[in-house]
């Protein structure tokens, strides 16, 4: 009957638009029985091929939230224009993961963006998204909250987009976020900055990237101090294939006492389980820690450096947070060293000038608490 009348009301648009919602809103209802279900199928099916796009808008609208449309027509409709194929994307409940993968890899920045905005949206749809999305298509998937981003996802965006400011943001306010992501974005920052007009400017290339690798690597020995165990392996692991276990880095690491990377990256380096490596590092003669130092690739005359670090460190009690006193008193200690090689001395003066450092971090830290306490 609600067929019948759309069609003998089919001369002007307005009037075809008036009764298509009609038959699609009652498809939702549970009381509708199979033989008047059936009518509202053929009859969605044939709105279909109408020629006026606010028809086929209206059954696209009317259709887009209902479990039980016909799948054949939802296909169609996300074939249509973008504004209606997008209404269906975003909503309907019919169309499977392999659906919406299928429509990302081939469809506009609209279609996509439209997946991005479903109020739930998969994990496979979600890699799929990052994979191949753009700037707004990120940007709306980081802001839904039913979007399942998983740790693989996150650093994937945080490789292919982290240096667009907006997406960085979104991606840093996740509580979830691993610390393999967070240090990729260190170094867009990094790469933004000593980038940045004034800077090329002012400061030499080599000097340059001197204070960006320095000021990353003082911002991951930050981010590895929240960082779980299944974290540190996975970001010592990657920290070695993009070959950032530089030296400096390692002796600035446990000297700030992040002294469970450290044994991590030694047992990745070295070959040594875990376990067995904890256990020299926590109570073994000096002769099996610089051993162990030196199996994991550092050289000789740097390996008393490192092994003193290790003994401050058990005089301090272990993994505990550290200060600049950590940097003064290595350094201290190795300048009384007669036979302290070349290479030991600059890397005792690279300890010094982190010492340097972490004593402003500490002062600035320090006057914006008063300064905080004051207001």
């Amino acid at each position: 009957m609600i067929f019948g009348t759309f069609l003998r009301r089919s001369d002007k648009t307005q009037n075809r638009v008036e009764p298509v919602a009609a038959p699609a809103m009652n498809a939702q209802l549970p009381t509708v029985a199979g033989g008047e279900r059936r009518k509202l199928d053929l009859a969605a099916t044939f709105l279909l091929d109408d020629v006026s796009p606010k028809v086929r808008l209206n059954l696209a609208e009317s259709l887009a939230d209902d479990h039980n449309a016909p799948r054949p027509v939802i296909l169609a409709l996300t074939e249509d224009r973008t504004d209606i194929a997008a209404t269906i994307v975003s909503r309907s409940p019919v169309l499977t993961d392999n659906d919406l993968i299928d429509l990302i890899g081939r469809g506009n920045h609209e279609i996509r963006a439209a997946v991005a905005v479903r109020t739930a949206v998969s994990a496979p749809v979600a890699a799929a998204l990052a994979e191949v999305g753009g700037r707004f298509d990120i940007a709306l998937l980081l802001r839904n909250q039913g979007a399942r981003l998983t740790a693989n996802v996150m650093v994937r965006l945080a490789s292919r987009c982290g240096k667009d400011a907006t997406i960085r943001e979104l991606l840093l306010e996740r509580s979830e976020l691993p610390a393999t992501a967070r240090h990729i974005l260190i170094e867009k920052i990094g790469d933004t900055l000593a980038d940045a007009g004034l800077v090329t400017a002012l400061i030499p290339p080599r000097k340059r990237e001197r204070m960006r690798r320095e000021a990353c690597e003082a911002a991951l020995v930050r981010v590895l101090a929240g960082a779980s165990e299944a974290e540190l392996s996975e970001m010592t692991e990657h920290l070695r294939v993009e070959g950032r276990l530089s030296t400096m880095f390692l002796i600035h690491a446990l000297c700030a006492g992040r002294t469970a990377f450290f044994a991590e990256v030694i047992s990745n380096l070295s070959g040594v389980a875990r376990v067995r490596a904890r256990a020299i590092l926590a109570s073994g003669r000096p002769r099996a820690v610089r051993a162990l130092i030196e199996a994991a690739g550092i050289s000789r005359d740097l390996s008393e450096v490192f092994s003193e670090a290790v003994a401050i460190w058990r005089e301090e009690g272990g993994d505990i947070p550290g200060d600049s006193g950590i940097f003064l008193r290595l350094a201290e200690r190795c300048r009384r060293q007669k036979d302290l090689s070349e290479g030991g001395h600059a890397l005792v003066d690279a300890v010094e000038r982190l010492a340097i450092s972490e004593m402003r971090q500490m002062a600035k830290a320090y006057v914006h608490e008063l300064l905080s306490d004051a207001a």
